[in-house]
């Protein structure tokens, strides 16, 4: 009896010291950035706005693509039943355009990249397959922090050596890395992360290869 107690007395020790230092690293971990440059386009990711497109704005502005690419959310019974209703309301992407025009990027430097799926996965297939059909050779990726890490890895590895990866998280993005457990949303989407990633880690990249080049390569986006 007195053992077990004692066990566990270091057990609590043991966790009261790592915390302040592992917690903080596993949301440290999530969140990755590479160095800003120039590319031949800014990819948008759906899925939180306006903090993503603030930041492909801010990445347009200082000259570094010339055109920015937003992806559209999946339809949802949502959207499609308030359509049948006869209610036109503006979807994510939709706003994400009107930010961007609004800031002052020309509506035809602004894409919205339709069907793109309704997971980091399909979105990187869609995403991945026009820059191929088109000849781009790097994109800068925006998405928000929490998610930077898994979008880098499964972008990568379906690139390959065809399209550069560039990630940059969204600065406008409210997650937590250091305080994580402090906040709820922030709690709920590092728990949420570390499943995804754990999946992709042991089951899905090991399914996956690199996207085939097209048939006509075209020559390198402008």
């Amino acid at each position: 009896m007195l053992r077990r107690a004692l066990v566990s007395l270091v057990l609590i020790v043991i966790a009261a010291v790592a915390a302040p230092l592992l917690l903080p690293a596993m949301g440290r971990f999530l969140v990755t950035e590479d160095p800003a440059e120039h590319a031949d386009a800014i990819v948008v990711l759906a899925g939180s706005y306006p903090d993503r497109v603030l930041e492909g704005v801010e990445l347009y502005r200082q000259g570094l693509a010339p055109r920015i690419i937003l992806c559209r959310e999946p339809e949802t019974a949502g959207f499609r039943r308030v359509s049948e209703l006869g209610v036109d309301i503006p979807r994510p992407s939709d706003i994400n355009r009107m930010v961007a025009e609004k800031l002052g990027v020309p509506p035809n430097a602004i894409e919205v990249l339709a069907n793109a799926g309704d997971s980091t996965y399909s979105e990187a297939l869609a995403v991945l397959d026009e820059a191929i059909r088109r000849g781009y050779r790097s994109i800068l990726l925006v998405t928000s922090k929490y998610h930077t890490r898994r979008a880098a890895e499964i972008y990568r590895l379906l690139a390959g050596d065809r399209v550069k990866i560039i990630v940059r998280p969204a600065r406008d993005d409210d997650f937590q890395s250091e305080g994580w457990w402090r906040d709820r949303i922030s709690t709920r989407r590092v728990i949420i992360e570390y499943l995804k990633l754990i999946n992709f880690e042991l089951v899905d990249r090991w399914g996956l290869s690199p996207l085939p080049l097209p048939a006509h390569t075209p020559a390198r986006a402008g």
